[in-house]
């Protein structure tokens, strides 16, 4: 049963609904994490529970000749949404768990993708726009057929919508069939993305960083269109791995609080000037660049380097504090196009080409510390543009 610190996080009549998310990814049996996610909603204050998971559902992949998206055909893309992946059972753990008792707990299953030889994302922004929107159509299809899923997460790196590519046509046919306008009137539906339980049809988000919107870029204008369109979409903007070094390389505190200092006032301010929706994800345990350990594996690629201090790891509770700080300062909280905030993560393992990193997962302190300080949205309105967007 959702406790009411949770109950009371409700979303009202936003569209994508507010909410306070945690990335989970099950190690064993589906909901691994559901006693973890009821344990903290239990202690933690109004404002402050999580009333969304980003629970793994799925990847998408690409097998075309020589790795080339230019010589791709519509059966060389897949997506694997389905019972026999896994994702279903995933999101029906969590839906169970808490959505099932509480309106206004949604379930975003996480979607990521391959990386081939030459690059999954060089192969994916190489697609034709009816290639790229038929991806999307095959996406729609698996995620619409499950009554349980609110929206999807695309966790889809490196995030490029600089050029009208493959990207772009993919999530402007994803956000058109979300919205269930597949092809022109509101009742051509054809993946059944809107019913009685989703009025407005599916949400989702993308992943990546301020820099994507950017005012005056392309990349601004396009990140516009493929979020704002269909009023479906929405930006996290990512408040940990902030640095340009490898990975295993430490992002001292002042550097990191600098940074994230920086990328959330960005993110805020551009994202009003595009009125588009956007949140915020954090970390509560560790990444490639925040963390308090990294050890380095046999067959390791890159290496443990510690910060400018020489130190080699920092409390994940200094980097969660600064975080916190960081979206306070931007006064996001207030604002209405504002989401929420996204901890990452419930999970057991954070590594990168033979680098583990840790703590994994979010540690007891910094669970306990967000209880009473997860920068949630404080407006549950509808932000309105000048084109009522």
């Amino acid at each position: 049963m959702l406790p009411p610190a949770a109950a009371s996080a409700t979303h009202g009549d936003a569209f994508p609904p507010k909410a306070n998310s945690a990335w989970v990814y099950d190690s064993a049996e589906p909901g691994t994490w559901v006693d973890a996610i009821t344990a903290y909603n239990a202690v933690a204050g109004a404002g402050h529970a999580l009333n969304q998971v980003y629970s793994y559902g799925t990847d998408m992949e690409m097998y075309c000749p020589d790795n080339d998206g230019t010589r791709c055909a519509a059966d060389d893309l897949y997506s694997f949404y389905t019972e026999a992946g896994g994702g279903p059972a995933r999101t029906a753990a969590y839906h169970d768990a808490f959505a099932a008792t509480s309106d206004s707990f949604t379930i975003s299953p996480i979607i990521d993708g391959r990386t081939d030889a030459n690059g999954y994302l060089q192969g994916f922004n190489e697609l034709s726009p009816s290639l790229a929107a038929g991806f999307a159509d095959k996406v729609a299809a698996q995620v619409c057929a499950d009554p349980h899923v609110d929206g999807i997460q695309f966790d889809l790196e490196p995030f490029d919508v600089s050029t009208k590519n493959g990207q772009y046509y993919f999530y402007l046919q994803l956000a058109k069939n979300f919205a269930g306008r597949h092809t022109s009137g509101t009742a051509d539906d054809p993946y059944g993305c809107v019913d009685a339980d989703h009025p407005q049809g599916r949400f989702y988000s993308v992943f990546t960083f301020a820099a994507a919107i950017r005012p005056g870029t392309e990349s601004a204008a396009n990140v516009r269109d493929i979020l704002a369109t269909y009023r479906n979409g929405y930006l996290m903007d990512s408040l940990y791995d902030l640095s340009d070094a490898p990975a295993g390389t430490l992002n001292s505190l002042v550097n990191y609080t600098s940074a994230a200092r920086r990328e959330a006032g960005n993110a805020k301010q551009w994202a009003n000037r595009l009125h588009i929706r956007y949140g915020f994800g954090i970390p509560a345990s560790a990444s490639a660049h925040e963390f308090t350990t990294c050890t380095a594996g046999p067959n390791a690629i890159d290496n443990c380097e510690p910060d400018a201090t020489g130190a080699t790891g920092h409390p994940m509770l200094s980097y969660t504090r600064a975080a916190v700080a960081a979206i306070r300062a931007t006064g996001a909280v207030h604002d209405p196009r504002y989401i929420g905030t996204a901890i990452w993560d419930f999970g057991d393992d954070v590594s990168w080409n033979g680098l583990s990193f840790a703590p994994v997962p979010a540690s007891g302190d910094v669970l306990d510390y967000l209880a009473t300080s997860l920068p949630g949205s404080q407006n549950p309105g509808v932000a309105q543009g000048p084109n009522g967007d």
